[in-house]
């Protein structure tokens, strides 16, 4: 009975400490083990037309994202005959959240021509809100992939909606794996933020009476 009693106690924490380990091994990640990636310096763009103003209007940018693109995780697509379901890499991130890291750049594009403001600054000016709706490795096969960056811009005057406009770009990965896919999709990025600075061209108007503080009432 006694020896019994033993070989059961004996399995019992032979079996916790196998948990134990697994649920380690499970659950250690060092932050040592990640590669971090970025967009790579920005691309400044061509020089102004010399016949275009020096500077244009001031504007205003923000970028956002949805939830699942406000983390430092590399999104890649398998092909649709995989269930083309979202997954992200295991040892690998961005820097910062793609809505930072486009957005980072979007503003050095812009502010080649123009004074690009913060949401939150006083100065009246238009606003251009970007919406970054995908963001992402698409692989098409085991060895092949590129990637997709999708934004909708919408500029206003104060409270007037002047225009909106959804751009998409892609771009081969050189390789099939995050490196790849981080280079592709900064490619992409450049690329749609040049299809935006061109849709800007003529769009956005003098600061107006709209973003302009109403004036103080005088006293009577």
């Amino acid at each position: 009975m006694l020896d019994s009693l033993r070989g059961a106690l004996r399995t019992l924490l032979l079996a916790a400490g196998a948990a134990a380990l697994v649920a380690g091994c499970a659950t250690s990640s060092p932050s040592a083990s990640l590669t971090r990636f970025d967009l790579g310096p920005p691309t400044m763009p061509a020089a102004s037309d010399a016949s275009r103003p020096t500077q244009l209007s001031p504007l205003k940018v923000v970028v956002n994202a949805p939830n699942w693109l406000d983390s430092d995780l590399i999104y890649y697509r398998l092909p649709a005959s995989d269930g083309d379901q979202a997954r992200v890499y295991a040892n690998s991130r961005w820097l910062a959240s793609p809505a930072r890291l486009f957005g980072d750049r979007l503003r050095v594009a812009l502010a080649v021509d123009r004074p690009v403001l913060a949401a939150g600054d006083p100065t009246a000016a238009p606003a251009l809100r970007v919406e970054l709706d995908e963001f992402a490795q698409y692989f098409d096969s085991a060895t092949t992939s590129r990637g997709v960056v999708q934004i909708r811009a919408t500029l206003f005057d104060g409270p007037k909606l002047l225009a909106q406009t959804t751009l998409r770009a892609q771009a081969p990965a050189a390789t099939a794996d995050a490196a790849g896919g981080a280079r592709a999709l900064a490619v992409a990025s450049d690329a749609v933020q040049t299809q935006l600075v061109q849709w800007l061209a003529g769009r956005v108007p003098t600061p107006s009476a709209t973003t302009r503080s109403a004036p103080s009432t005088p006293a009577r």
